[in-house]
């Protein structure tokens, strides 16, 4: 997935992009994964990082599976926040 900013360049045509996820298809094990969410330096704090993985529980759903998984580094406080906010819980490693 791409975010577009139509102002970004500043001629209002829709092709800066400003954040990107990739979410992997799982569901012969049950769950779609969340590989990356990016979103250029100008552009956070705005909230597009949750719009895209909003995004990707929505094609959690079109893939019938109700578990989606993800990874983040352990310092990095606001990927953490943000996965929480979205109902993430740490996996249970057994």
């Amino acid at each position: 997935m791409i975010a577009l900013d139509g102002d970004g360049d500043g001629d209002g045509d829709g092709n800066a992009w400003c954040g990107m996820a990739v979410t992997s298809d799982w569901r012969s094990d049950g769950f779609v994964f969340n590989e990356m969410t990016g979103v250029r330096a100008a552009y956070r704090g705005r909230g597009v990082s949750i719009a895209l993985k909003t995004v990707g529980v929505g094609f959690a759903h079109l893939c019938g599976v109700d578990t989606m998984r993800t990874f983040h580094h352990p310092a990095n406080a606001s990927a953490i926040a943000m996965n929480r906010r979205l109902g993430y819980v740490d996996a249970r490693w057994d």
